[in-house]
């Protein structure tokens, strides 16, 4: 058997050839991989793809996956990107799938406890393949699920992302025509290269329960798009939006708008599953026949879901004085049926997508699980497999987190950006492209520096040509027409250490531009020195609803005293909008409880509280109770009545809420218990305090722990830590 080594060489120098015939080792390269079955059966149709990729600037190049194994795969792209500038790569059908492990604050949400079974409790992740500073430890191949392949993120590399490579995914659901499907859509993605657009219309939708139904969220976000998208502000374009309010039941309004064929982008908000994009909640009734058929719904679901349904019945009799009535057909078939078809209408489900064509040519699936293309089947891929437009899909392999930036930089695709350039500086541990990567619109835009201009080369050519950046941000056009690459500018130059975060906050105090504006911002999060207490009270006062929010975030993650008077001043304002001070009063309880509350009475001593004394009250009372609560389990770790297990789950909590003063029971814990899984999760949340005001002494704490440490796993533990604080 050859060592896979040599497996590695013999094809990595096959590669080289190919490429060096195709491009004369100039071009930029994207790496087509593909199963051998599938080539096998369809190789025709993947040879007129990869041969579409090709352009005046780069060349496709087919590499035939042979290995089975993620790590011959990377390998073969770290050789090309080394030597021949490889730009993306597209895994088409079975190719293995990295399930990652202890990368979890890589991600925007999943926090699942790695002791349950380890296909849920990992992450689908092609972070493997296209970030080649993140090393991993192979733990093993899953006995069932043959492609499934489980690592563990070493806590001795980089532990943010930064991919070096696009990558996208083309993977059918499983079935019988599973090879057809993908053999169509390679068609599909051929036939676009030669009817390539401008765009001119652009979709965005707001599912139930998204970023709290915020009106000022959705208004902001239209008047960003029509600073990414020029077009919008003139007659040549066309901006709509679809709130999930406006039907009872709003699936086929939205599925007929994201049918429409002359749709570019449709971006979508909403909450997701694997096999179901949810938009409705209970729908509004304007008269009480309505509003008794909704609690009698409610309750007749409730019954049937119960383990013991006679004793929720009489419960909920007695609690809402209900009649029996009203749950008593709950189990007839009329009803059941009644209220199935009610469920069924009010989100997308898989099977309603059977037949579908959608329009949009790029969607945006800004939801949890939709893109879960480790299952057999998931719901981003109904988007690209069908006869319609549409090419490329933005989706998420686990659960999402709302308040994330989702449309950073995404005017640079009316730069003539291609889909995967403009998605690689946003990805998670979580994000993938479903479909073309390559995929681009016809730009709209012109060259900011004069001269033949091309979008992609320069983002790859020009990384770390700092002289560039710094001449694109000085350039004088105004920033309206201007924000995407005046914000690709601040992220190169911040990557490149070119930018101070006192430049930074004098764009953030002077830009004319929300997006650039947000990207200071942004920039000055990752610097993290003492200007981010600036740069948070900054963004807490912008008009730019996103940038408040996404400052208000931060601003319960950093702490610093000098953030309350605006912390207090922000959440009692009554034009903040509701999902800002969602964000606020989440995390409240890590400010001085004492000197927060001092500045809210001297607020409403001025200016009494919009809501009146009670409300006032009780937000007081808010920050008093989350101080007694700490206190109390502060108490409780150091007295030793604290059981293993809520230690364990303090520590845990940390990754959401990041009190300065649960630092010292965290050191505590660490240096005085004997459990190993209370301190593996003691010194793990030590490493989520990287944008606290008390960074900086967290971090001399890990060192000196780390030194002495003992216990491999919790030492591992403790230099993931470092890394990150650092």
């Amino acid at each position: 058997m050859e060592t896979l080594k040599k497996i590695i060489c013999k094809s990595f120098y096959a590669l080289l050839a190919l490429i060096m015939v195709s491009c004369g080792g100039e071009k930029r390269s994207v790496a087509i991989v593909v199963d051998q079955t599938t080539y096998g059966k369809i190789a025709a149709e993947v040879d007129a793809y990869v041969a579409s990729v090709a352009d005046e600037n780069r060349t496709g190049v087919l590499v035939i996956d042979k290995w089975a194994n993620p790590d011959s795969i990377k390998a073969v792209l770290f050789e090309m990107y080394q030597n021949n500038n490889l730009e993306g790569a597209v895994f088409i059908g079975d190719i293995p799938i990295p399930m990652v492990r202890d990368a979890q604050h890589m991600t925007t949400a999943f926090k699942m406890d790695q002791n349950r079974r380890m296909d849920w409790s990992s992450v689908p992740s092609d972070r493997f393949y296209d970030d080649f500073d993140l090393a991993f430890d192979f733990i093993k191949q899953d006995e069932n699920k043959k492609l499934f392949f489980y690592y563990s993120l070493r806590p001795d590399c980089p532990q943010t992302i930064a991919c070096d490579i696009y990558s996208a995914r083309i993977k059918a659901p499983e079935g019988e025509n599973k090879y057809q499907l993908v053999a169509d859509y390679l068609k599909k993605a051929v036939a676009a290269k030669g009817e390539v657009k401008k765009m001119d219309k652009v979709l965005h939708f707001a599912g139930h329960g998204y970023n709290s139904e915020s009106m000022n969220a959705r208004i902001d976000e239209a008047v960003a798009l029509t600073e990414h998208f020029q077009f919008l502000n003139n007659n040549e374009g066309k901006l709509d939006y679809i709130d999930f309010t406006f039907d009872k039941s709003i699936k086929k309004r939205l599925m007929a708008a994201v049918a429409d064929t002359t749709l570019d982008l449709a971006i979508l908000h909403h909450h997701g599953g694997d096999d179901a994009q949810y938009l409705n909640g209970s729908p509004y009734e304007a008269d009480p026949a309505g509003w008794i058929n909704l609690a009698r719904n409610y309750f007749r679901v409730k019954v049937r879901d119960a383990k013991n349904p006679a004793e929720t019945k009489a419960r909920f009799k007695a609690k809402f004085d209900i009649p029996s009535s009203w749950m008593d057909d709950a189990f007839s078939a009329d009803r059941i049926l009644e209220d199935s078809l009610y469920a069924a209408g009010m989100d997308i489900m898989i099977p309603d997508l059977a037949g579908y064509s959608s329009g949009a040519q790029m969607v945006i699936l800004d939801a949890c699980f939709n893109g879960s293309f480790c299952n057999d089947d998931y719901l981003a891929s109904h988007y690209i497999f069908n006869p319609g437009n549409t090419v490329v899909v933005k989706a998420n392999s686990v659960n999402t987190l709302q308040d994330t930036w989702t449309t950073e930089l995404i005017g640079l695709l009316n730069w003539g950006a291609c889909a995967g350039n403009w998605a690689k500086g946003q990805m998670t541990l979580e994000s993938h492209l479903f479909g073309d990567p390559t995929f681009t619109f016809a730009p709209q835009n012109t060259d900011p520096m004069g001269g033949n201009f091309d979008i992609n080369t320069v983002m790859f050519e020009k990384k770390d040509d700092v002289a560039y950046w710094k001449g694109v941000l000085k350039n004088s056009a105004e920033d309206e027409m201007m924000c995407d690459m005046k914000s690709l500018a601040i992220k190169m130059l911040q990557l490149n250490d070119a930018i101070t975060s006192d430049e930074l906050i004098e764009i953030q105090k002077n830009s004319n531009s929300r997006i650039v504006r947000l990207a200071a911002f942004n920039a000055n999060r990752k610097i993290g020195d003492e200007n981010l207490c600036k740069a948070i009270a900054l963004g807490l006062e912008d008009t730019y609803e996103l940038m408040q929010r996404l400052s208000a975030q931060y601003a319960v993650k950093n702490f610093a005293s000098e953030l309350i008077p605006v912390v207090a001043k922000t959440w009692m304002d009554p034009t903040t909008p509701g999902r800002v001070v969602f964000q606020l009063q989440g995390g409240i309880a890590g400010f001085d409880a004492q000197a927060l509350v001092e500045e809210m009475k001297r607020i409403n001593e001025e200016k009494p509280y919009w809501a009146g004394k009670e409300a006032f009250d009780r937000i007081v009372r808010i920050v008093e109770n989350a101080k007694k609560d700490m206190d109390a389990q502060i108490a409780s770790i150091k007295d030793g009545s604290m059981s293993a297990k809520d230690m364990r789950n303090f520590a845990k909590y940390r990754r959401n809420r990041l009190e300065p003063q649960a630092v010292e029971p965290i050191i505590y814990m660490l240096n005085n218990s004997t459990d190993q899984q209370i301190r593996k999760a003691a010194a793990d949340a030590l490493g989520w305090y990287e944008y606290s005001s008390v960074r900086e002494n967290v971090l001399a704490e890990c060192e000196k722990l780390y030194e002495v440490e003992k216990d491999e796993q919790v030492k591992a533990e403790f230099q993931k830590a470092i890394n990150r604080l650092k």
